[in-house]
């Protein structure tokens, strides 16, 4: 039986010339435009996204 391996192989679907011309008209984001986590957590900036980050680093070292 083979089993999931983790590994997915990655293909870049727009080069980051062109996510960086996509983006350069976009309307700025809104106040709700932020991920917001199961737990009802937003992560809403730089330090957030670290936090979180820490804590999935952890959780997976947890698993090992």
């Amino acid at each position: 039986m083979r089993r999931y391996d983790g590994g997915v192989p990655a293909k870049p679907v727009l080069t980051a010339e062109e996510l960086a011309a996509a983006l350069r008209d976009a309307a700025p984001s809104s106040d709700d435009d932020v991920t917001v986590l199961r737990d009802g957590r937003r992560i809403d900036s730089r330090e957030a996204a670290l936090a979180w980050l820490e804590e999935l680093d952890a959780e997976h070292d947890a698993r090992r």
